[in-house]
C-alpha cells in the first residue's frame, strides 16, 4: 500500500545551477522508475546553514511530495547515504489528515492571492479614471483663461 511522504534533501550550496538539476533529474528518475507517484518537486532554494555541514555553510533545499511503498523508502534512503553532494535528508511519513489540511491552506492562499490581484486591478483601473478626469479638467481650465 502506498503512503505520502514528502522527502526533503539538502544539496551541496556551492554546486552550480545545471549540476543540481542533473541530481535533481537523477532522483526524479529514480523514483519514476520504482513507480513512486510524485506529486510536486519544490525547489526551495539556496539558504544559509544554521551550522556547517561536512564543511559547508551553503545549501541547496529540495522537497519531493512523493506516494510509495514503505519498502522503497530505505532505498531511497541508501541512495541519499551514497552520494556525497547529499548534505543531509529527511523523509517524513505524512498522514492523510495532513494532506486535506495542507491542500485546504493551498486552496485558501491561492483565492487570497487572486484577491489582491483583483484588488489591484482595481484600484489600477480606478486611478486611470481619476487621472483622466484630472487632465480633462486641468484641460477646461485652461480653454476657459484663453
Amino acid at each position: 500500500m502506498k503512503k505520502n511522504y514528502e522527502s526533503y534533501i539538502i544539496f551541496d550550496g556551492n554546486l552550480e545551477d545545471s549540476n543540481i538539476e542533473e541530481f535533481i533529474s537523477k532522483y526524479e528518475n529514480l523514483l519514476k522508475k520504482n513507480e513512486v507517484d510524485i506529486k510536486n518537486i519544490d525547489r526551495i532554494g539556496r539558504r544559509r546553514l544554521a551550522y556547517a555541514i561536512k564543511k559547508k555553510l551553503n545549501g541547496y533545499y529540495v522537497c519531493f511530495e512523493i506516494s510509495s511503498s514503505p519498502d522503497f523508502i530505505a532505498k531511497l534512503e541508501r541512495a541519499f547515504k551514497l552520494d556525497e553532494n547529499v548534505l543531509r535528508y529527511l523523509n517524513i511519513h505524512i498522514d492523510k489528515k495532513t494532506t486535506l489540511e495542507k491542500d485546504d491552506y493551498l486552496k485558501k492562499k491561492a483565492m487570497i492571492a487572486e484577491k489582491l490581484e483583483e484588488e489591484k486591478r482595481d484600484l489600477a483601473k480606478t486611478e486611470t479614471v481619476t487621472e483622466q478626469a484630472a487632465v480633462e479638467n486641468q484641460d477646461n481650465k485652461e480653454s476657459v483663461k484663453l
